[in-house]
């Protein structure tokens, strides 16, 4: 989502319980694309709902597919009401639905929330100015009519309503390779990588329920070291300091990423301000009754590829050539 948005749940949530076990799902390849919205770089990917073709914002920091009313197959009949809270302030209310999923060759039924309503829940959080009518609000359009997309989908583990609907159609692991700046070939999203295919990744646990892993920025020593619950994004670009003290460091600041999981590490340089990292750094204020976090936005997908895997709450990186 625009700006800050990087998709943490405001509300409370709880976890569905599947009627059956999904069936087994083949290994199929989604190709990732990017839109740049005025220097907003935003990934899509298309689904199928009903049969029928949908471009979706990929965002790996919220749950669940929620879809706006342009592109809901005609005559889904409405289950419960459900409301989910960016803390960019948008908010959307709808209902959940079940649909005939398709991503690639991974294919069922799926529970997705159908939009019914935007609001700018929270003016002082940035959307005070977005156009939030439906009938022309994109997500992840910045708040431009006729920007943005029908849909997003988001493969985050949080727990939710709503949920990820890869879960829900029985994959258990997916390596996001975004596109990067300067690259003429598209992304990939892959769905049940094989096992060759995952060899060679670091392996780090997650904590929580969510995709949080612990984390420091050590910049210069002018620039100093912060540290707090850390998380990849792909639908919040830029370096997000939520709920932290202090003041932006300065662009060119060079800076170590370090993630760890208390018994495994991994690091990655990046240089503060570079368009080409996606590293501009900004500070925010934190959502109600949550820790402080750093948002690393998209700026891990070009260093790494990026292995989920649901079973191990495990994330996986890997150096991309």
């Amino acid at each position: 989502m625009r700006g800050w948005v990087f998709a943490l749940l405001l509300g409370v949530a709880a976890a569905p319980v599947a009627a059956s076990s999904p069936a087994a799902q083949p290994r199929t390849e989604l190709p990732i694309a990017e839109v740049d919205y005025g220097g907003d770089r935003r990934y899509v990917v298309t689904i199928e709902l009903a049969g029928q073709p949908v471009q979706a914002g990929l965002d790996t920091g919220s749950t669940g597919l929620r879809v706006l009313p342009r592109a809901m197959p005609q005559g889904s009949k409405k289950g419960e009401h459900v409301h989910y809270g960016y803390s960019s302030g948008i908010g959307f209310d709808g209902h959940v639905v079940a649909v005939p999923l398709a991503l690639g060759a991974v294919a069922g039924e799926a529970r997705v929330m159908g939009i019914e309503k935007v609001a700018c829940e929270h003016p002082d959080a940035q959307c005070g100015n977005f156009h939030l009518d439906i009938a022309t609000y994109g997500v992840q359009g910045d708040g431009v009519a006729g920007q943005g997309f029908p849909a997003i989908l988001g493969v985050g583990f949080k727990p939710d309503t709503v949920a990820n609907p890869l879960l829900e159609l029985g994959v258990q692991r997916w390596i996001v390779d975004l596109p990067r700046p300067g690259e003429a070939r598209p992304g990939r999203l892959i769905l049940n990588p094989t096992d060759e295919e995952i060899v060679g990744y670091q392996r780090l646990k997650l904590s929580g329920e969510g995709n949080q892993i612990d984390g420091c920025l050590v910049g210069t020593s002018a620039a100093g070291k912060v540290c707090a619950q850390t998380i990849f994004d792909s639908g919040a670009p830029g370096i997000r300091l939520m709920g932290l003290s202090g003041t932006p460091w300065p662009r060119g600041t060079a800076v170590d990423v370090r993630l760890s999981d208390g018994r495994r590490t991994a690091e990655m340089p990046l240089v503060i301000g570079r368009r080409d990292l996606a590293s501009a750094m900004m500070m925010q204020p934190g959502a109600r009754d949550r820790p402080p976090m750093i948002s690393l936005g998209i700026a891990p997908y070009f260093h790494w590829s990026v292995l989920y895997d649901a079973g191990a709450h495990e994330i996986g990186l890997r150096e991309r050539n």
